[in-house]
């Protein structure tokens, strides 16, 4: 069994769900950043995030209700679910690392020019 943490409900459900359920996105990136073992960047988070929801899934099962109800999911009530899924799940979820097969490292720099072009990529150096 691979070493976890425990993080709060809403990050990782943001997480797998697509779905923000916090104030800010900063649960996420800490939720991944902790699977990877690195730092992640604003547009590796979808990629990331799908790789790890089977991840998230298949240590607990139950998880996936709540990405099948995800899409009734809005800005008027997610307090309301966030509220029926800690009440189901708790209030943290132990979230694992990635296996060396479970997330495709790719370059940030790299997977930016993939999707905006290399000539739309400014790179500041301190």
């Amino acid at each position: 069994m691979s070493e976890t943490k425990d993080f709060p409900t809403a990050d990782v459900l943001s997480t797998i769900t697509g779905r923000l359920m916090s104030e800010d996105i900063g649960g996420v990136y800490r939720v991944l950043e902790w699977m990877c073992g690195h730092a992640v960047w604003t547009h590796q988070l979808p990629r990331i995030g799908r790789e790890a929801r089977p991840v998230l899934v298949n240590r607990q099962p139950a998880l996936q209700k709540a990405i099948d109800e995800a899409e009734a999911v809005t800005p008027e009530n997610w307090r309301e679910w966030l509220a029926r899924w800690e009440q189901r799940y708790g209030q943290t979820i132990a979230v694992p690392k990635f296996h060396a097969d479970d997330h495709d490292p790719i370059d940030p720099l790299s997977e930016l020019a993939e999707k905006v072009g290399p000539d739309k990529i400014v790179v500041v150096k301190p």
